[in-house]
């Protein structure tokens, strides 16, 4: 056996629930000594600090799953917690009245108490497991806080608090069905409609906003591949399927137009949740690659997946195996969700990215000009409901909000200037903990029909990946889908007097799926999942997700490193290049070979289009690469400023900043000047002529004219010498504080890589071969962000960050035996609870 690192850890601990102590939290039950039980629960730990946790039942697993995560992310998970609760001005203060504002808004609490309280016995005990098991610990540091209380607890001046149920559920709720499912650009679409017509006129702006914000282009790629149908074995058309979800309408007129007071926001999340976030703003939440036996030169079975939610310190997510009580499983989850959203039980394996399905609509309300909280519906003014929260601050005064809903839902804004309001209707709503129960059971499945039973569960949308040891692959998109009317755009907000009412829902059946591919491979990185299921993201063939595909469309079969070495490619590749080298190869292709502009398209035609840094300096390696980020955003302003109206489009050609802090892919620029190249040929109908009449000869010209400004201004900066084009490299940066914004760790924990790397926050990959089974991952910083009172860090703390940085991978441990071979500590724990639970 590997020698025990750390040996003064190996330790054994008695945590005990105590009769009567949970009487006063959520879905608690008091015991007393002679109506109680013990179980005991291992925790073993691996050489990165990984637990395993090891238990009878259900109760116990989960309880050392909360124990353990209390050890490894006391504060993260605490300011988790408040983050969805809505509870941080209690203790940082007024800056967060805000969010806790939003937060409040967004989730009805009594609601998520209901839907625990109406599950059985034993899953409930997922929940209440959880908690008690992080209480223990809790315990534990409040009565050694010399030792054991995390220093960002002491800098910012206050203790944590123990947990119920319920925050174990509003973790999931807030953190994963209120960011990925809960978003729409409908209310900034409007806007854009409002200003294109106000610009161009009524027929000629709907004509461009039906360009620059479609529907369904044909050429987009689909992880369904286009014609398979809904799902493997359905003869039915992937047409047929979608039967009439998208239908062109002009409804506007009964649209009241939407003032810019509307459309102000403090931040992407509050953006979305208003129904203003710019498509450009979307979650960019992750890739996946999935190869079959008959596209590998192994036979081996290999899926890839690289969820990318940001980079933080803490790590996003979590790594936990847990076994016991029916469940086997290794993986990684965001915030330490009580569930393995990235695993293998060793049967099957699973992944997954941000859903695509539009299970929100808002509703525009026409109100009554007498009474702002009255609306009109159904042929008459009734009164909004309304709920009053209080929300503590710390060193100030309680503030009340006042939230408004109407028969739609939560309502989001009001815009009092046009008469209206605006709802948020969610089809998921009430299905929360219904969704996380199938999440969760999705552990347990050994098949692929299994695994679709569980998903079937799931309400809200998610794209969840599947491969198994018989070499089947395959794909699902659940979301509980309305059924609109015929006369609703779903790019708009719908009008809200009873006229657009949704008609039911789509059963899973519909939900797009593929099961074994006949191109022996799945892949995605948010692109459109089937076709006809493009309205929620006009989904374009200028899309990342060809990164992958190319590149294993390019061989027959890829050995198992071929495999991995995707990740490494994709993480550096310009996401635009390969679609608009091609334009300038052929523009510059009759000039002098000496001609400055030829020398710089040749340079662009040798690039094998990466931004690399492999030296670790100040500038990507690659000249090309300065060249194309100048030369596309001068052919922005050329070709589609002069027609767009002023805060339509973006000017980002999708290129990270300095400092990076997410995902980047081709900006909505990059799109549309590639339909408009493509003219005829283009996906999406090209009604209005954005080169403004140029043939094939004169948009040659522009294409030059651009490039010719793009070497004077390089060389003006850099010099003659093309060698010394450079782009400053962007930092890969680990921010201490969450997605909310809200501190994760100290001011001072904020951890950098020299170059940004368009990657997974985490990596997983699961291969199955003639051996059996392996995973491996890498999930920097570290599974542990424990800092001692002293400043002293976890070894853990961030000792996965070079194997990150040079696409390393370190090894899972999928069997006891295994994990016994590297193994860093044990912990044992007597769980006492009541006998009747």
């Amino acid at each position: 056996m590997k020698e025990i690192r750390h040996l003064s850890s190996v330790l054994a601990a008695t945590a005990i629930a105590l009769a009567g102590c949970g009487d006063a939290r959520e879905g608690s039950s008091a015991a007393s000594a002679s109506s109680s039980v013990e179980e005991t629960v291992t925790i073993k730990r691996d050489s990165y600090g990984v637990p395993h946790v090891y238990a009878d039942d259900t109760y116990g697993l989960f309880y050392g799953y909360g124990y353990a995560l209390a050890e490894d992310r006391l504060f993260q998970m605490e300011m988790a917690k408040r983050s969805v609760m809505g509870t941080v001005s209690e203790v940082l203060g007024t800056s967060y009245v805000s969010h806790d504002t939003r937060s409040r808004s967004g989730s009805t609490h009594s609601s998520i108490t209901d839907q625990l309280s109406a599950l059985k016995a034993t899953d409930r005990d997922i929940f209440d497991g959880y908690a008690e098991g992080f209480n223990a610990r809790l315990q534990e540091v409040l009565a050694d806080p010399d030792d054991l209380m995390p220093k960002q607890f002491i800098d910012f001046g206050f203790e944590p608090v123990e947990w119920t149920g319920l925050d174990v559920a509003m973790i999931w709720v807030g953190t994963m069905a209120n960011r990925f499912s809960n978003g729409s650009s409908e209310i900034f679409n409007l806007a854009t409609l409002n200003r294109l017509e106000a610009e161009l006129g009524e027929v000629a702006g709907r004509q461009m906003f039906d360009q620059i914000r479609w529907m369904e282009d044909p050429r987009a790629p689909t992880t369904v591949p286009r014609g398979a149908g809904a799902s493997a074995g359905d003869e039915s058309s992937a047409s047929a399927t979608t039967g009439g979800l998208f239908v062109n309408v002009d409804r506007t007129a009964e649209l009241a137009p939407v003032s810019d007071g509307v459309l102000s926001a403090g931040s992407v999340l509050e953006a979305s949740w208003r129904g203003i976030v710019s498509p450009d703003d979307r979650p960019t939440a992750s890739n996946l690659w999935i190869v079959g036996p008959g596209k590998t030169v192994d036979g081996s079975t290999i899926l890839n997946n690289g969820p990318q939610f940001g980079w933080y310190n803490p790590s996003y997510t979590y790594g936990i195996g847990l076994h016991g009580a029916g469940y086997d499983v290794t993986g990684q989850t965001p915030f330490a969700h009580p569930v393995m959203l990235f695993g293998t039980n060793g049967t099957t394996s699973w992944g997954a990215t941000a859903g695509p399905l539009d299970v929100n609509d808002y509703y525009q309300v026409r109100l009554n000009p007498a009474n702002q909280h009255e609306y009109f519906y159904d042929g008459s003014y009734r009164a909004m409901l309304r709920r009053s929260e209080v929300i503590e601050v710390k060193d100030a005064d309680d503030v009340v909000i006042e939230v408004y809903s109407t028969v739609h839902g939560t309502v989001t804004s009001f815009d009092p200037e046009n008469g209206a309001a605006y709802a948020f209707k969610r089809s998921w709503e009430g299905l929360e903990v219904e969704s996380l129960m199938g999440w969760i059971y999705l552990m347990k499945a050994r098949s692929w029909d299994e695994f679709l039973e569980q998903a079937a569960r799931v309400a809200i949308t998610i794209n969840l990946y599947y491969a198994d040891s018989s070499g089947n692959i395959g794909y699902v998109s659940p979301g509980r889908l309305p059924i609109r009317p015929r006369s609703q755009d779903s790019r708009l907000p719908a009008i809200g007097d009873g006229s657009m009412e949704w008609q039911g829902f789509r059963p899973f059946s519909e939900s797009p799926r593929v099961l074994n591919p006949e191109q022996g491979y799945i892949v995605n990185w948010n692109n459109q999942s089937a076709a006809g299921h493009g309205a929620h993201g006009s989904w374009s063939v200028v899309d990342r997700a060809t990164e992958f595909i190319a590149r294993i469309e390019a061989k027959d079969r890829l050995t198992p490193d071929e495999v991995w070495e995707l990740l490494r490619l994709t993480s550096f590749a310009d996401t635009n290049a390969r679609y608009f080298v091609p334009v300038i190869a052929e523009a510059s292709a009759g000039l002098d070979p000496g001609d400055p502009r030829r020398v710089a398209a040749q340079m662009l035609i040798d690039w094998d289009m990466q931004n690399t840094n492999p030296t670790g300096s100040d500038s990507y390696a690659e000249s090309a690469a300065t060249i194309m980020r100048t030369w596309l955003p001068l052919m922005y302003e050329r070709v589609l400023m002069d027609d767009l109206p002023e805060d339509v489009l973006s000017s980002s050609a999708g290129y990270p900043g300095r400092t990076s802090r997410g995902s980047v892919r081709p900006g909505t620029g990059s799109t549309l000047l590639y339909n408009a190249f493509l003219d005829d040929g283009a996906g999406v109908p090209q009604t209005f002529d954005f080169f403004n009449g140029a043939d094939e000869a004169g948009r040659n010209v522009i294409v030059l004219q651009a490039l010719r400004e793009t070497v004077d201004r390089l060389t003006a900066e850099f010099g003659s010498d093309p060698s010394q084009w450079s782009t400053p490299v962007s930092v890969h940066s680990f921010q201490s504080t969450n997605f909310f914004g809200v501190p994760a760790a100290g001011s001072d924990e904020t951890l950098e890589l020299p170059t940004f790397m368009n990657r997974g926050t985490q990596n997983h990959q699961v291969t199955f071969d003639a051996n059996g089974v392996s995973m491996c991952s890498i999930a920097p910083p570290g599974q542990s962000s424990f800092v001692a009172p002293d400043g002293t860090v976890s070894p853990h703390y961030q000792d996965q960050m070079e194997l990150y940085e040079s696409f390393g991978c370190k090894p899972d441990r999928l069997t006891e035996q295994d994990l016994d071979q590297d193994l860093e500590s044990i912990r044992t724990l007597t769980v006492r609870r009541a006998a009747d639970r």
